[in-house]
């Protein structure tokens, strides 16, 4: 991992006047030779095909009493949809994920938005249950990249000064999903049909094929430098560059490295090799959990609200908006406070290491990245754990629908802020692999969502929803232990592995 040493006493072939020399060459070059209008607009577009993932998700589950019916179907046999859907979410950027971080992010965004946009069409025309379930695994292997993608786009083009906040806008995208996916699932299912939402899908992945295949450039470093590189280039780059041959002036040559790269292959295991890191391990796990119990609420809400309060699927559509609001809040106050710990660390760290010159872009190998990254994570988690056993027994007694809602609310706020400092701290770990990264984030994440997929019903059948939500509770409570021993060690094992890799 390439990360700037800041202590003489560690070993190396560089002296440390080397070193500072290079540092400070670097940080004579910009980070990126994209304008802020340029860099907001990459933002705005990769977040809104971000968004068609979990937007998948969300616009379904307003439906599935009504896709039960329709193809005369059992609730098990609706959920298992979900679960492929999310098994496929898993896997898949693992794949994509691998390729993005060596042939180019580019590429795997527009043929995956192509692929997804084709399913989409084949999910709205088809007419029996196991064509559903194949097209829905298809949907999902094209959609389930674009996040990975999309967080290794935004790894490439901030430093890690920036980079809370802007994953903290983009997340922002991604959860509006959550927010109007159910509400345009409840009101299309309730009134045209449940098919439509997926012609509506096929729009909106059409549309985003269009965006990115005319303004998003590449921005893989190894391909493109800081941005001034020559690689995947978009319908414009390749006309301005066509344009100056024509005219006999001088282009920069494509560097040999970018030519060769059909011959390098990409390291598909490489998102599985990062679970064998005892601190990622740990961090995805913690994250993963607490994203399971937010899918509980999600899978369980239509079912339980339905039997309980007489709702119709329009206004169990309506009922995910809280939620949906909490996401998009807690992406935004978390991208905030990701920023503001950040640089509170970093001005410290400089007043005590005035003699180091820090490489723009890289994360010294002292600097309490675990602590920084992770500061709010504890509390965040035990407002979730907490929240979901009171919400288990107000749900038994059919407690007040209004106070659900505030629960649901309050769980979403505090849910996201975990995501977002996982995510963040991933990327500062692994530089240059954010798509890859980021796949293993989504491995466990929505394996631990398709087991939630599938225990849901049965779990509450069994307990009773006021004991199945406090069963869960407490068992993400006890994980809590994860955060603590990866808080203390985690520093230890960076150390360890950023040794290892210097001496190979």
């Amino acid at each position: 991992m390439p990360e700037l040493r800041s202590t003489a006493n560690e070993s190396s072939t560089e002296t440390l006047e080397q070193q500072e020399t290079k540092a400070v060459k670097a940080n004579d070059e910009p980070y990126t030779v994209l304008k802020t209008w340029h860099i907001v607009g990459i933002l705005s577009i990769t977040a809104f095909a971000g968004a068609l993932s979990p937007l998948n998700a969300s616009i379904y589950f307003p439906a599935l009493n009504e896709i039960e019916l329709d193809l005369g179907i059992s609730a098990e046999m609706v959920n298992l949809t979900i679960t492929t859907y999310l098994i496929f979410q898993a896997i898949s950027p693992t794949f994509w994920g691998s390729i993005a971080d060596v042939w180019g992010r580019r590429l795997v965004y527009i043929g995956t938005t192509l692929v997804y946009c084709l399913a989409c069409v084949g999910l709205a025309v088809q007419r029996n249950y196991g064509a559903m379930l194949f097209l829905r695994m298809l949907q999902s292997f094209g959609s389930s990249s674009l996040i990975a993608v999309g967080a290794g786009v935004i790894g490439d083009i901030t430093t890690p000064a920036q980079r809370g906040g802007f994953y903290g806008y983009y997340n922002m995208g991604q959860l509006l999903g959550p927010v109007i996916g159910p509400v345009i699932g409840g009101v299309v299912a309730g009134s045209i049909g449940w098919r439509w939402t997926f012609w509506i899908l096929a729009i909106l992945a059409g549309s985003s094929f269009v965006l990115l295949s005319l303004f998003v450039p590449e921005t893989l470093r190894a391909l493109v430098g800081n941005g001034s590189g020559y690689c995947n280039p978009t319908p414009w780059q390749w006309w301005q560059r066509r344009k100056l041959i024509k005219k006999g002036e001088a282009v920069p040559p494509v560097d040999k490295q970018v030519a060769a790269r059909w011959r390098k292959m990409p390291n598909f295991i490489q998102p599985f090799l990062f679970l064998f890191e005892v601190d990622v391990i740990l961090l995805l796990l913690y994250n993963g959990y607490h994203f399971m119990i937010y899918y509980y609420y999600n899978v369980s809400t239509p079912s339980q609200f339905s039997a309980r309060y007489g709702l119709t699927t329009t206004q169990v559509g309506l009922c995910f908006i809280p939620q949906g609001v909490g996401c998009v809040l807690g992406s935004f106050l978390s991208g905030k406070q990701l920023d503001y710990f950040y640089r509170r660390a970093e001005t410290k760290y400089k007043s005590q290491h005035p003699d180091v010159v820090v490489e723009r872009g890289k994360v010294p190998i002292d600097f309490p990245l675990y602590l920084t990254r992770t500061m709010l994570m504890l509390p965040c988690g035990l407002v979730v754990q907490l929240l979901t056993i009171v919400y288990g027994w107000m749900l038994q007694i059919n407690g007040s629908l209004a106070g659900l809602l505030v629960l649901q609310f309050l769980v979403a706020l505090a849910t996201i802020p975990i995501s977002g400092m996982s995510q963040t701290l991933l990327v500062d770990l692994y530089p240059g692999k954010g798509a890859s990264i980021t796949a293993s984030n989504n491995l466990v994440r929505c394996i631990l969502g398709a087991i939630a997929s599938v225990t849901s019903d049965p779990g509450i059948r069994r307990l009773d929803v006021g004991w199945f939500f406090t069963t869960i509770g407490l068992i993400v409570f006890a994980f809590n232990s994860f955060y603590l021993i990866l808080l203390v060690l985690g520093p230890k094992w960076r150390a360890k592995r950023y040794s290892i890799n210097e001496a190979a």
